[in-house]
């Protein structure tokens, strides 16, 4: 049975949050911020911020993009890393904050079709988990 979530979306708080946490780059002309300020060499910066306990559910959520697309700009082995465990944990274990990623990076189902490298792994938490985005 199809588990279903509403959309979520980042919020401009939660973007300002974490733009003081970090100092952040910020301009209200950019697409995509979560994935314009995503850095590979801040990984552990972010995964820190993340277990803090000091985040909001949308701070966590925007950082979560961020970190993903830190993965995905990397060149660590992911099935070796403990870092990529710890995220692809958290991502299960917080499906209340996270469904909307998880879909977004499985990008869809087909085996056959492969958006990003960190896709297949979010593609087994989504059909192990068995989610479904809806609009809210």
């Amino acid at each position: 049975m199809l588990k279903t979530y509403p959309q979520r979306y980042i919020t401009a708080s939660a973007i300002y949050a974490l733009v003081q946490r970090f100092n952040l780059p910020y301009d209200p002309f950019m697409q995509d911020w979560e994935y314009e300020v995503a850095d590979p060499n801040r990984i552990d910066e972010f995964i820190d911020a993340y277990l803090s306990n000091e985040l909001n559910e949308d701070e966590k959520f925007a950082l979560m993009e961020t970190i993903l697309q830190s993965f995905e700009e990397s060149t660590k082995i992911l099935d070796s890393d403990q870092q990529w465990s710890t995220i692809l944990q958290l991502l299960e274990d917080n499906l209340d904050i996270h469904a909307t990623t998880i879909c977004y990076w499985a990008c869809g189902n087909s085996a056959y079709t492969l958006c990003w490298r960190i896709t297949p792994y979010l593609r087994k938490i989504k059909r192990r988990n068995h989610l479904k985005i809806v609009p809210k």
